[in-house]
């Protein structure tokens, strides 16, 4: 897999967290993949594997944001098999609240399939939108 060919799943899985097509994410990340948001949130702990993050963690998006995220993108920058890619979104939470944030993303790839995320974004917001 080229760089440029990680930069472009990169960009499409973390797109599809606002489309939420359940195949797009299976085909494209390990058994063991883990997705982390980078930051402590009562609620938003580390998922660790395939089942786990398609069985719970992609419902719980979908209820918290009915209507995904509107992701626009930033620079993708690709060195060996970590991918760095900036981004933003603008939607409304399922509450009704505006949800605008920024973040960075940390994807690691093992062969042509994702592995690991890590989501950096700003926590007090998400906080202030669906906790407060």
């Amino acid at each position: 897999m080229t760089a440029e060919e990680r930069k472009a799943l990169a960009t499409k899985f973390i797109d599809n967290l606002h489309r939420r097509d359940k195949q797009v994410f299976a085909d494209n990340i390990t058994d063991d993949f883990e997705f982390e948001l980078m930051g402590r949130l009562p609620g938003l702990e580390r998922v660790r594997g395939k089942d786990i993050f398609l069985q719970k963690f992609v419902p719980m998006i979908e209820q918290g944001f009915p209507k995904g995220f509107n992701f626009t993108f930033g620079g993708a920058i690709c060195e060996g098999s970590n991918v760095a890619l900036q981004g933003s979104s603008d939607t409304v939470a399922a509450n009704g609240r505006p949800y605008q944030n920024r973040y960075h993303w940390y994807i690691r790839f093992e062969g042509d399939k994702i592995a690991q995320v890590r989501e950096y974004a700003d926590t007090d917001h998400i906080r202030k939108t669906l906790i407060d």
